[in-house]
């Protein structure tokens, strides 16, 4: 299974210039491919419904061809959802920290 570093994301509690909110999830991001390094930007509601460990922790990001391969195995932080339109993502806990996958089509 082929990984490619995608970005990493930071949980902030900071303003920030948002990019986005993902409502089911109630969180603010910003767009890591407007970041020289890569970074983005998440803040979480206080009603968010997602797991402290990824509200909490940074997290490293990358893409897959095939989500279900990818998830095969894994402990699962967050189930398969997708953000918008032709992108899948999904969240395990490796070694203590979140882990995105991210399945965008082509």
């Amino acid at each position: 299974m082929d990984h490619k570093f995608s970005h990493i994301g930071i949980p902030t509690t900071g303003e920030k210039n948002w990019d986005g909110f993902y409502e089911p999830g109630k969180i603010h991001y910003t767009d890591f491919s407007n970041d020289e390094f890569g970074i983005e930007w998440v803040k979480f509601d206080a009603d968010s419904p997602m797991p402290e460990l990824m509200q909490t922790v940074a997290h490293v990001a990358y893409q897959v061809d095939n989500i279900e391969a990818a998830l095969e195995g894994k402990e699962i932080l967050v189930e398969t959802f997708s953000p918008g339109e032709g992108v899948r993502v999904a969240f395990i806990t490796h070694n203590g920290s979140p882990v995105e996958f991210m399945e965008v089509a082509e």
